[in-house]
């Protein structure tokens, strides 16, 4: 099996690109929508309780992968019968790359993320804002009344 192939038939990198995949949609369409309304603002807050726990999982399942292949490659080191040098070499570098998929992954995770909270706080200021003009008049009314 050539090493594309040895990638492509590894379910755990397919569960990280499916997770990052997931996760930068999410963080695209927060980011870029034009939505300022309260109500946009609700749903971005949902989704910044949950994506960093989605961006936490990517390195994550990354050294699930690495430990599922160390472990066959010592479960193939005990059955014998195969060079060990060759072994080593070829199976921990197969298993340290699903830890590195998941590094990869979570490093434009984290910047489109700060990028959303950024986005986030400015979005809260200008509807404080919003509010304290609309409440300014009001208040200006009953202290005068007074």
């Amino acid at each position: 099996m050539n090493p594309t192939q040895q990638v492509l038939a590894n379910p755990i990198i397919w569960m990280i690109l499916g997770l990052a995949l997931v996760s930068y949609s999410v963080l695209l369409h927060l980011i870029f929508s034009r939505n300022s309304s309260e109500e946009s603002q609700m749903k971005t807050t949902g989704w910044l309780q949950t994506l960093p726990a989605m961006l936490s999982a990517l390195p994550l399942l990354g050294l699930l992968g690495t430990i599922i292949g160390l472990l066959q490659t010592f479960g193939q080191m005990a059955a014998g019968g195969i060079d060990v040098q060759q072994l080593l070499s070829s199976s921990i570098a197969d298993a340290m790359l699903t830890t590195e998929v998941g590094l990869l992954m979570v490093i434009p995770g984290w910047v489109m993320l700060s990028a959303l909270q950024r986005k986030q706080q400015n979005m809260q200021l200008r509807i404080q804002a919003q509010h304290s003009q609309q409440l300014e008049p009001q208040f200006t009314e009953l202290q005068g009344a007074q």
